[in-house]
């Protein structure tokens, strides 16, 4: 298997011409995920599923079934945990994770040099994500 953070959805395509449906690609970029998995793909190396695990879990299971009714979920999941994966790479990983961690009880928001915390902009647009999306 292998984990694909090009970005590049034409990549899931060659692989799998290449190597077979069997080979096993995973997209290491939470944003595109849904197009990826509907290429072939199945599954993730998943920044946003450190602080909303079961979302994302849900996300990824119903974005690979060949139900369409599950497809239809995954497409619901998907527009909610977008503006949450845009808000974690705002700044460096695992900063944003971090404070949104923190702010949702999980953890400190403490980063080791040479990372930093985040910034107050980063701050408020990550508050702003996750009360939209109802997770504080």
């Amino acid at each position: 298997g292998v984990k694909d953070a090009t970005g590049d959805l034409k990549r899931v395509d060659q692989t799998r011409k290449k190597l077979g449906k069997d080979f096993i690609q995973l997209t290491g970029n939470d944003d595109n995920a849904l197009a990826f998995n509907s290429r072939g793909g199945v599954g993730a190396i998943s920044v946003t599923a450190n602080i909303v695990p079961k979302l994302c879990s849900d996300f990824q299971k119903f974005s690979t079934s060949p139900d369409n009714k599950e497809i239809a979920e995954a497409i619901k999941l998907d527009k909610i945990l977008q503006p949450i994966h845009h808000s974690m790479f705002v700044e460096s990983n695992p900063s944003p994770v971090k404070y949104a961690a923190k702010l949702m009880s999980l953890c400190d928001d403490n980063v080791r040099l040479p990372l930093v915390k985040v910034t107050d902009p980063t701050k408020e647009l990550i508050k702003k994500t996750l009360e939209s999306a109802k997770l504080i």
